[in-house]
Parts: structure tokens; sequence; C-alpha cells
């Protein structure tokens, strides 16, 4: 049934999510524009929420098939994090920072993932808010929207639509294997567990693979995560791409690129300050065990 579905799609799909999928590029972003150089003022704006959603529209750049492109080409870094709970220092270290380096050097997409967010009990206003509070600290910690492309998960619907067709095509054992869902579905019972927990990864090969990406880069404890997203997209090269994607009209060779992870050499694992064996946390109960990027100066430890 999945290969129907996704053959079906290929033939006849529609033009925003199949344009993301037929040129390298997918959705040109719209970057929100930035107020003020000063910092404290770029924090301001982006968390009065005005201008607040991403506007996007599909354009076609370069195939995702063997490169033939010139070297100046830069090559794409997909990556976000979820809005919930304290952003700490293990997520500057681990990620923030990285980003700023590398929005130099390469074509960057960084966003906040509120659907991920969504797996677990949340309040809706908060769920915003966080959202907004995210943004305005990629901002003010340096992230440059003149050089990378910065935007809501939600806004952008064909990740949520390129997820369902992924889904159609992902072996449930594949999903049964993630260790991340094991220790959730452990601690909270299985009556406590949405599905959304156990199609988590697929959602996220799907923020990956809708924008063609080179790179990723991951923690130590997302590495299993990303293997499914390269599993996957080998999985759908096989069953469409090719020969098959042209006899349906398609130009043929690989449907995605398989993405390849960068872990950075520092920072990619901070420990947390009360447990030595678990790395720092946002949705650790005690603030005590980490470090957050807006406590005040004189914050005990």
């Amino acid at each position: 049934m999945g290969r129907v579905v996704f053959s079906h799609f290929l033939a006849n799909s529609s033009p925003r999510l199949a344009t993301s999928l037929r040129c390298y590029g997918g959705f040109q972003i719209r970057r929100w524009k930035r107020p003020s150089s000063n910092p404290q003022h770029r924090l301001l704006s982006a968390r009065n929420g005005s201008g607040f959603r991403c506007c996007c529209s599909a354009s076609l750049l370069q195939p995702a098939g063997p490169e033939t492109s010139p070297s100046s080409v830069k090559k794409r870094i997909v990556s976000g994090v979820q809005p919930t709970g304290s952003i700490h220092l293990g997520n500057y270290l681990g990620a923030i920072r990285n980003w700023i380096l590398l929005q130099n050097t390469y074509d960057t997409f960084f966003f906040i993932v509120d659907l991920h967010a969504i797996t677990l009990p949340y309040d809706a206003q908060q769920l915003s808010k966080a959202t907004r509070d995210t943004a305005a600290l990629y901002l003010a910690c340096g992230v440059d929207t003149s050089k990378a492309s910065v935007f809501v998960q939600s806004h952008v619907r064909a990740h949520a639509e390129l997820m369902w067709l992924l889904s159609s095509v992902t072996p449930v054992g594949w999903l049964n294997r993630m260790i991340q869902f094991k220790e959730k579905s452990r601690k909270a019972g299985d009556e406590n567990v949405g599905v959304g927990l156990l199609t988590y990864p697929v959602l996220m090969a799907s923020d990956i693979l809708l924008y063609q990406s080179d790179f990723v880069p991951v923690g130590e404890d997302q590495k299993q995560h990303l293997e499914l997203t390269r599993e996957l997209a080998e999985r759908v090269n096989h069953l469409f791409g090719g020969r098959k994607w042209k006899k349906l009209g398609g130009r043929g060779g690989s449907v995605f690129k398989v993405p390849e992870p960068l872990i950075p050499p520092v920072g990619a694992r901070v420990m947390s300050l009360t447990d030595g064996l678990s790395k720092m946390s946002k949705s650790a109960p005690s603030d005590q065990s980490r470090i957050n990027l807006l406590d005040p100066k004189d914050h005990g430890i």
C-alpha cells in the first residue's frame, strides 16, 4: 500500500511539495528581517511576534541527483531545536554555537521544531510563547538571518505532508528499535504514550530530507535517529528512484540525498550538573542540573 501511495504522489504531486522533492533546494525561506543590530533589540522584536510567520515559496534550484554544480555551490545543513524547557549551556555548546560558525561556510536552515514538542502534553499558549522566545534566543546568540534561513517547522506544511508519505514506507520494526521511544514509554507506561512519540523519528527524517540536506549536526543521542533518516532515504531511492521515477514522468535519479552526520568535536554531549552519567537536559525536573542561558549572573550552582 505504501508503495502505491508514494508512486501516486511522485506521478501526481502538488506543486508545493513535489517541487521540493524534485529540486535541490526545496523551499525558499523568506528570512525574518532584523530590526536592529543591537542583540537586546532583536530579542524584544522577536518576542513581539509581529511578522513571525514564515513565508515559503517553492522554486526550482538544483537536482538532488549526482552533483554537476560548480564548486562554489555551498553544501546544505539543516538543524532544529524544540521550543520546550529552558535553553541551557548544553544547547548552546552542542548546537547554537556551532550554527554561528557553520552559517559562514554552509547554506544553513535553522528552525524551531514545534511539531516535535506536541508528542507530550503541552499548553498551546505556552508553546506559542516558547517558540517566539526560542527564535529570539537564536538571534541574540548570533544566528544571522542574512546568512541563515530561520523559521518555524509548523509554518511549512510540507514537513507534515512528507512525514505522512514517509510513514507509509517505514517498517514498524525500525521504529520499535528506537532507544528514546523505549525509554520514554517504559517510564510513562503504554497507556500514556501517544503514537506521535513512536513516529517522532519519521518527522525528523522529513525535516531533513525535505531540504535535500548534505549534513546534519547531531549529538551522540541523536545518531540513531539520523541513521533511520539515512535508511529511509536509501529505501525511497531504491523503491521509487532511477528508472521507476522516470517512467512516472519524473527526472529519474535519486529522490533524496542521503545526509551525513556532523558531530562537533567539542560540546557534543554536555553532562548534567547533578548526574554525571546523564546529559544536561531541558526536561530535567531540577533547575540545578543545568545552566540556563537566561539565568542571572549571580545565579548560584
